[in-house]
């Protein structure tokens, strides 16, 4: 079943208790600043903050804190971070259920958690006197279109969207890396007003080893099985990707091919079949073309081809993991760039 889509977070200065959980940093930032410039509209003044840290503080201080009253009478914004460990320990956890109930008028909780949060009832106590934010990064198209969006407003920046395209291939979707990427592209642009290209993102931005891993993909479904070794061998030898990296890459590629020619045989549509396998960007069309023309038996071959290849590495069956690697992105290339009119059925 697909997952909901979190809804955009929106502060009322009313909200006496706060969930931020998710591990993107920019969106818990986003959040408590939205959080602090709400309460000192509200109230004429800034709000004073306090911060705990979820690991080492105890209910009493927190609680303390809250209901409290400073010296210059100013509302209360407390903060508790890591609170996935705070709440670990149960009478911190129902203590925090129990100030739910009677939450201060004079005090805002904050509680972030970037790690496993398991509290539902709490969560619920919160979400009655408060809200709760998702901060977990977005998938690849809407991240796409953040970045235009935020080129525009923060950094007075035209970013194209075959640009932004590129730079979510390049660095993933974390918003956090995207924004520091963007004011550097910004930056370095030399019309006036901005402008950001494809050229630029590829000449400033370069990928990380684990993005570089998924180079091979592309390569391989050129069907160019020289070309697939020497890419191999330069992430390898001069980029120093990981086997593993390299070896799972080769497995989603088969997996994606197999799934994409399996729903194809079935009737399904490329749209539904590229939507399911959340197939994006320049890659899209080929793995497509590539799994309509294998058919379901052959990408069922290939996939577990690539299965055994990567047990054999993750057990230390391979012998010579560079050659196991080598011989595996041969055999994908060489199938999928077979022009053949029969299909497996």
């Amino acid at each position: 079943m697909a997952k909901a889509r979190a809804k955009p977070f929106r502060f009322d200065p009313a909200m006496r208790m706060l969930l931020f959980k998710g591990a993107e940093p920019y969106l818990q930032s986003q959040y408590l600043r939205m959080v602090s410039e709400g309460l000192e509209a509200a109230h004429g003044e800034s709000a004073s903050r306090f911060d705990f840290d979820g690991q080492s503080a105890t209910l009493a201080a927190v609680l303390d804190e809250l209901r409290s009253y400073g010296l210059m009478q100013s509302h209360k914004l407390v903060v508790v971070d890591a609170a996935e460990q705070f709440v670990r320990k149960e009478s911190n956890r129902r203590g925090l259920e129990a100030y739910a109930g009677s939450p201060m008028e004079e005090a805002t909780l904050v509680l972030r958690t970037t790690g496993d949060w398991r509290a539902p009832k709490l969560e619920k106590a919160i979400a009655g006197v408060g809200g709760v934010a998702v901060c977990e990064s977005p998938d690849p198209s809407t991240a796409a279109a953040w970045c235009v969006g935020r080129a525009e407003k923060a950094h007075q920046a035209t970013l194209n969207r075959d640009a932004a395209t590129r730079l979510i291939e390049r660095i993933g979707t974390g918003l956090a890396r995207l924004d520091g990427e963007l004011a550097k592209l910004s930056v370095a642009a030399t019309s006036d007003p901005p402008v950001i290209d494809v050229d630029l993102v590829e000449m400033l931005v370069p990928p990380s080893r684990e993005e570089q891993g998924w180079i091979i993909q592309s390569v391989v479904l050129g069907g160019d099985s020289g070309h697939a070794l020497r890419t191999l061998r330069e992430l390898k030898d001069i980029s120093r990707v990981p086997d593993q990296v390299l070896s799972w890459a080769l497995v989603d590629l088969g997996r994606k091919l197999h799934e994409a020619a399996r729903q194809l045989e079935a009737g399904v549509g490329e749209s539904a079949v590229g939507k399911s396998l959340r197939l994006w960007g320049a890659d899209t069309r080929p793995v497509l073309e590539t799994a309509r023309r294998l058919g379901g038996r052959r990408a069922a071959g290939l996939l577990e081809t690539a299965l055994e290849t990567d047990l054999a590495l993750k057990t230390g069956r391979s012998g010579n993991a560079t050659r196991t690697l080598e011989g595996l992105a041969v055999v994908l290339a060489d199938t999928c760039g077979t022009r053949s009119s029969s299909r497996g059925r």
